[in-house]
């Protein structure tokens, strides 16, 4: 009798241990998303990835994901990731100057509609390999474009035939030409600068993705809002090339199982969805008011931008080719293919 209840000690005490020994030889990874609590897309597309990750990695790797700005934010994300003090990071490479000229492609006026199609046919033109001097440091788990910027300003302008006498907030180069090529003053406000910019009238607008509205509240410092398709910034979830390399191949294949085309292509959707919730907000408010050009007038305004692909082109070595492939791979997803 004794001899049975020592050996069903045992039994219950390697039952007790063994999912211990598993736990101690998980990878924990933390992923700072740089955004503030309760934003849309990180309670939609964020959360959810890290738990699926979590459910299917349970003793290899766990991801620690962290709202807010205190490990990350739209400024330092890559190198907080390169200096590993978080080990996914979330940004857009727009935020970094001068690291990522090749794929301000997308900051280009007037060339999609849709965050989806262009997410997808970023990826693709990633996987070509015509990106692979910019992340060679760098291992891009999702790749996206937002939805199109529109033109947000404080209060109604007099005419919106130009942008003569605006002052206006731009995040890209390519955006800030198309403003001074239609009249108007670009300036360049750091994203959590914005709100209080617009509040003190430091600026008079911004061109910006109607995405950005509920974490920042750019509701509550404008009133106008005019459709066009001022280009569009990118972003990324990913990790450093020496972390992700580092990892054992049973945690890699969780990662790469849960990254790549079809989660850019829903990280896409999800921000399409997210702008048009905000459209739909403004257009709700009797405050707000949300103007469409007229055809003639979408026309005046992408002729007279018409030249900012061919300078960038022009003015990034392999622009050219990059922004053929990433019309083609376009015009492939739309199509179907």
């Amino acid at each position: 009798m004794a001899i049975r209840k020592w050996a069903w000690t045992l039994a219950v005490a390697a039952m007790l241990i063994a999912p211990h020994a598993t736990y101690a030889d998980e990878i924990t990874l933390l992923y700072g998303t740089g955004t503030p609590q309760g934003t849309h897309i990180s309670l939609r597309v964020f959360h959810p990835w890290a738990e699926r990750i979590n459910a299917q990695g349970k003793g290899i790797i766990n991801i620690d994901i962290r709202d807010g700005m205190a490990l990350s934010n739209p400024t330092n994300y890559l190198s907080r990731v390169l200096d590993d003090v978080i080990q996914v990071g979330w940004g857009s490479q727009s935020g970094s100057a001068g690291t990522f000229p090749l794929t301000g492609f997308s900051t280009i006026p007037f060339q999609a509609e849709r965050s989806e199609d262009a997410s997808v046919a970023f990826w693709r033109l990633y996987k070509s390999g015509l990106l692979d001097s910019e992340y060679k440091n760098i291992v891009p788990l999702v790749l996206m474009v937002y939805p199109q910027a529109q033109i947000h300003l404080t209060k109604a302008p007099k005419t919106m035939d130009d942008l003569a006498g605006l002052r206006l907030s731009v995040a890209a180069k390519n955006a800030a030409d198309s403003v001074a090529k239609l009249g108007g003053a670009p300036s360049s406000l750091p994203l959590n600068d914005l709100y209080q910019g617009l509040a003190r009238n430091t600026v008079d607008g911004t061109v910006i993705a109607w995405t950005a509205f509920q974490p920042f509240k750019l509701a509550e410092v404008t009133t106008y809002h005019y459709e066009t398709q001022f280009g569009a910034a990118q972003a990324m979830v990913f990790m450093a090339r020496t972390k992700y390399d580092a990892l054992p191949a049973a945690a890699r294949k969780i990662i790469d199982d849960n990254s790549g085309e079809a989660e850019s292509r829903a990280l896409g959707k999800a921000w399409d969805e997210v702008a048009e919730e905000a459209r739909v907000a403004a257009k709700a408010d009797p405050k707000q008011q949300v103007v469409t050009p007229t055809p003639a007038q979408a026309a005046k305004w992408q002729a007279a931008t018409a030249s900012i692909a061919t300078a960038w082109a022009q003015a990034t070595p392999g622009g050219d080719k990059v922004l053929a492939s990433f019309h083609q791979a376009l015009a492939d997803v739309k199509a179907g293919k």
